[in-house]
């Protein structure tokens, strides 16, 4: 038995949410499934080649906030102020520190060796969660590139050319991740 009782009711209870949930929406008009699903397909091929973990990291990050700007879409009505930007960093949270806290990760040694006495916050050596690392630059990277699609979009007035959200943003991230795997 592949699944205990509990999970199974689990995955039984998401499943039926999801499919309550697509019942709901009507139309998306940014980041949309398709977007998220290309970053979750790019993260899977980056494990499956056995890439370094900051730049799985790199990302899940995308994938958290490009998840959160789609449901910010999604909800049409604005209950609070800065909704949508609570929503992205509430997804990114809600994603990125349980992989931390799960996904057994490498550190990556910071020494920052400016001034003052031995131990003091400028002359130490941190350790930095590689997957952490990889998440933060991956989510920063992501919404650079969706306001760059918006920026475009704004400018000419319409896309330059078909799924170009998915292309600017995965184009972003599979350079952000070269320069990843050659520093790291």
């Amino acid at each position: 038995m592949l699944l205990g009782k509990n999970m199974k009711k689990t995955l039984l209870f998401g499943i039926l949410f999801f499919l309550l949930f697509l019942g709901i929406i009507n139309q998306v008009n940014a980041h949309c499934p398709l977007c998220t699903g290309a970053v979750v397909a790019s993260a899977a091929v980056a494990n499956y080649y056995g890439l370094d973990i900051s730049i799985i990291g790199l990302f899940v990050g995308a994938f958290s906030v490009s998840l959160g700007l789609w449901v910010g879409r999604v909800i049409k009505k604005r209950f609070i102020p800065f909704q949508t930007s609570l929503l992205v960093i509430l997804s990114f949270l809600s994603t990125v520190i349980p992989s931390v806290l799960v996904v057994k990760s490498d550190s990556l040694y910071l020494p920052v060796l400016l001034f003052g006495a031995e131990g003091s916050v400028f002359n130490r050596v941190y350790l930095l969660d590689k997957l952490l690392l990889g998440s933060i630059i991956g989510g920063i990277v992501s919404v650079f590139a969706y306001w760059l699609h918006k920026h475009i979009k704004a400018v000419k007035g319409r896309v330059l050319f078909p799924f170009q959200g998915i292309v600017i943003t995965l184009a972003f991230l599979m350079i952000t991740g070269a320069i990843l795997y050659f520093i790291l």
